[in-house]
Formats: structure tokens, sequence, C-alpha cells
């Protein structure tokens, strides 16, 4: 028996998998780690033995598979562990990875990740979501928006609030009905604004029972929706959902949940998301390392009052647009979620990242986000099927 698992993360670009890759180091894993583009910065963690430039997951699915399928056979990997949507390309193309894969099976993040069939979910397991209305025309969609007093709307296959229309709160007005593609494939949800809190939950996953679990707030958005800066709080709640749906789906892997915690005290599902999210930095390395690679023992509940930030994201460009004064408070009193004594070079090439993305951002004339995660992100759209002989 080899001394140490060889793992395998993959998405090195991805913030999130810099904890991963600790975490798992912690643990006593040899980490190797990949992605498509060589600045990613856990590439460059002193917690990495090999890091690995791959084909692009969404760019060319068949060359990624075939890529980190000689990675595994090459360093004797085993386990593959994603970060984000690049995963759902592992999972679909599963027969020709010659490993297991530490996320839930594909169907599970078909319904997981679509945010209508998650909507549907939801009403199932008795879980209260806004008024929604799915819509695949912009037609449709001018009339959906018209039965709300407020709404928002965004398609079935999103991420991070990167893509919204709404007539409500700071983003109301940065898109149009013409600016919006609903189809078939890929059909929009128009949401009745639901006033109140944002929370999330990150979980650690195996054989349907929640072994390691954070809950966790925004404390500063970007301009874009996303979080720039988090802090753990005690569970409201989101553990019993966690459980409800890791049981539903005999599920293995990592597991996300936005909420919405409204005035009267209840709390409203927003999304669900199958893979490894900001909670990562609030929870123990040494719990999640060991519930990936070993059998835990007892759940494990991360401590309320933990906070971080993305320090690239306040320094460069100043995403959340804070004032000067605010801008150096944070900078002077939150610790960052990359920085770490003994390992400064993830940090240091996020910043690198964060101006290179800023630049494609500009240059495609789309948002950060969406230049982020364009060659790794699944918009539910048919994969490509792999030709007779090819990956074998």
């Amino acid at each position: 028996m080899k001394a140490k698992t060889n793992v395998l993360v993959t998405c090195g670009r991805f913030y999130p998998s810099i904890a991963l890759v600790r975490a798992l180091h912690d643990a006593g894993a040899r980490v190797d780690v990949a992605d498509s583009y060589k600045l990613a910065p856990a590439l460059h963690s002193s917690a990495v033995d090999q890091f690995h430039v791959v084909a692009p997951a969404a760019g060319d699915p068949l060359q990624f598979v075939e890529d980190v399928a000689q990675i595994i056979k090459d360093r004797d990997i085993d386990l593959v562990v994603p970060a984000i949507e690049e995963g759902f390309y592992l999972r679909n193309y599963e027969d020709l990875i010659p490993a297991p894969i530490f996320a839930p099976s594909f169907a599970t993040i078909e319904q997981l990740h679509d945010k209508a069939r998650f909507h549907a979910l939801c009403a199932e397991l008795g879980l209260r979501t806004p008024k929604t209305i799915t819509v695949t025309s912009q037609d449709e969609l001018r009339d959906a928006i018209g039965q709300f007093d407020l709404y928002l709307a965004r398609p079935a296959f999103s991420r991070g609030g990167q893509t919204c229309l709404t007539n409500h709160g700071p983003r109301a007005g940065e898109m149009s009905v013409d600016d919006c593609v609903p189809t078939t494939e890929n059909p929009w949800l128009v949401q009745e604004f639901v006033e109140g809190d944002d929370a999330c939950s990150f979980s650690v996953v195996r054989d349907g029972e929640v072994v390691v679990h954070c809950t966790y707030e925004p404390s500063v958005a970007a301009t874009g929706g996303y979080a720039i800066q988090f802090h753990s709080i005690d569970d409201f709640g989101t553990l019993e959902v966690a459980r409800a749906i890791a049981k539903r789906f005999d599920y293995t892997g990592f597991l996300g949940l936005d909420i919405r915690r409204t005035p009267d005290g209840a709390f409203v599902m927003i999304e669900c998301n199958p893979r490894v999210t900001a909670g990562s930095f609030l929870t123990p390395g040494e719990w999640v390392g060991g519930a990936v690679i070993d059998e835990p023992s007892e759940l494990r509940i991360a401590p309320a009052g933990q906070k971080r930030q993305y320090d690239a994201y306040m320094l460069v460009g100043n995403a959340a647009k804070l004032p000067a004064r605010k801008l150096l408070h944070e900078l002077l009193t939150t610790p960052d979620a990359v920085l770490k004594a003994g390992d400064v070079l993830p940090a240091l090439y996020c910043l690198i990242n964060r101006r290179h993305w800023s630049h494609k951002a500009e240059e495609e004339h789309t948002s950060l986000s969406e230049a982020f995660t364009a060659d790794i992100s699944w918009d539910g759209s048919p994969m490509p099927t792999m030709p007779e002989g090819r990956g074998a």
C-alpha cells in the first residue's frame, strides 16, 4: 500500500481550490493540480507536488478529459477532486477517467445545477423558494416580469449572479430584456424578488452523509454580485437542508447552498452549487482534507466568527467600489483568504490573475466573472460525443 494518497485537484484558478490543495496536503495527501491557465494561483502553492497545464474543459472537453486521464496514469493518481464546473465534464465522461472522482453523478449535477429543476426539487422537499416562472423566449420573459412588482431573472444554468435582469437593488438596469436569450436548451427563471440577507453553506458529503458543514454570510460583494468578503455564522437550518439533499441523491462530493434570510426569520432557497465554495476558507483544512481522503468518524461543524476576504479583488480595481477609508479599514482588519505564511505565491498569483481576467474581460467586452469562467463552465448544452477509439 502506498504511504500517501495521490490526489489531482482540477481548476487551480478558482480561489477555493487553494484552500482545497492546502487541506489535502495537510491531511497527508500528495497533491497535483491542473488548469488550462499556467498562472492559476493554486498551481504555485507550496502544497503542490506537481502542476499540469491541460486543455480548457468547456473549450475542448474531449482533449481536457484525455489530458486528465493521462495525468492520472503518469502520476499514479488515486483520486480526482474537481473544484468547480470542470468537474461536470469529468463526471460526464467518467468512463474515460481511470480513477475515482470526488463529485456526485452527472445526473445529480444536472438536476442541482439547473435552477429550474432545483426549484422543483425544493417543492418536493417542502422547502420555500421564490415565486418562479420558467421561460424559453424573450416574449415569455417580457410577459413573466410583468407579473411581478419586483423581479429577478437569470439563466437556469448560471453561476455567481454573473447574469442578472432585475428592477430592484444595486443591479437594477444592468441588463434589458433585449440582452437576454432564453431558449428551450437554456431557459431562464423569473422570480419574485425576496427581501432579506444572503447566506450560504458549504458541506463535504460522503455516501449521502454530511460530514463537514459550514454556514456563512457574504460581508462585502463585488459589483457583479459575487462575494469577496465572507464570515462564518451559526447554522439556522442549512445543515438539515444539506442532509436532505445528500440523502436524496446518495451524494458524494462538495455541496454549496445559497439562501435568502427574510425579515420574518424564515429562509428561502435560491440555488445549489454542486462544487467547492468560499466556505472552504472558513472551515479547518484538516477537516476538509481528512473528509475527502479518509472516512470521517463524526460530523464537524465550522465555528462561527471566522472572517476572510479576497485582497486581490480589493486591491486591483476595488471590485466592491468601497470608499477609500472603508477599503483601507477592511484591508487592515480582515485576513486575506489566500495569504498564508510559508505559502505566499498563491496570493501573488491571485493579483496577477485578477489583472489578467480583468484585461480579458475588457478586450472581449464582457464581465470579469464571464471571462474568468468561460472555459470552465457548463451552460446545459449537450456535450460532444467521444469518437470511437478516442479516449481509450
